[in-house]
């Protein structure tokens, strides 16, 4: 897996961010408090978040409110991730997208979708698209010739809204 490119918003102090044509050797040099070590627990809170959910990984880094930038309290924290993967001996384009916000002063995910492209000249394609909880996940998308219409969508409801739905790619077989 390759990163491409990474945008966020509203996490910490950046307001927003993107970084795009990610090389494989990537060095960051910047004075103290501005963001390196930042754009590394990105990562780390998806891990906490992949592991347990995102209530528990805002919980590690003080809560909703300490990690939104400040100022943005209103507001949602958006993350962004494209990266090349191989998919059936194929080098696919991927995107992941986040969009956490608070309800009631309780974590949630607001919209979680994970995209590809079917075809070198194909167009973004969900395979994964949840809003609060609820969504669908594409479960025969292996057959990249398929048209969309005959693609079979299954509708899932996951037990709690700060659960990251791609959790469960992690039950299919092909994703292991």
């Amino acid at each position: 897996m390759k990163i491409l490119s990474i945008k966020i918003k509203n996490y910490r102090v950046f307001e927003n961010l993107e970084i795009k044509n990610i090389p494989a050797f990537f060095v960051i040099v910047g004075a103290n408090g501005t963001g390196k070590s930042t754009l590394f627990d990105i990562f780390g809170f998806l891990h906490d978040a992949l592991k347990n959910n995102i209530r528990q990984a805002l919980q590690v880094r003080g809560g909703f409110n300490e990690v939104i930038t400040r100022g943005k309290e209103q507001e949602d924290i958006e993350i962004e991730l494209k990266f090349r993967i191989k998919i059936q001996g194929t080098e696919r384009l991927v995107t992941y997208s986040l969009l956490i916000g608070q309800e009631k002063k309780r974590p949630l995910i607001k919209r979680e979708i994970l995209r590809y492209k079917r075809g070198p000249k194909g167009q973004l394609f969900h395979l994964l698209d949840f809003e609060q909880g609820k969504g669908y996940a594409i479960i025969n998308e292996e057959n990249f010739e398929q048209a969309d219409t005959e693609l079979k969508r299954e509708e899932q409801q996951l037990d709690s809204s700060d659960i990251l739905a791609i959790k469960g790619l992690g039950q299919f077989q092909r994703f292991k």
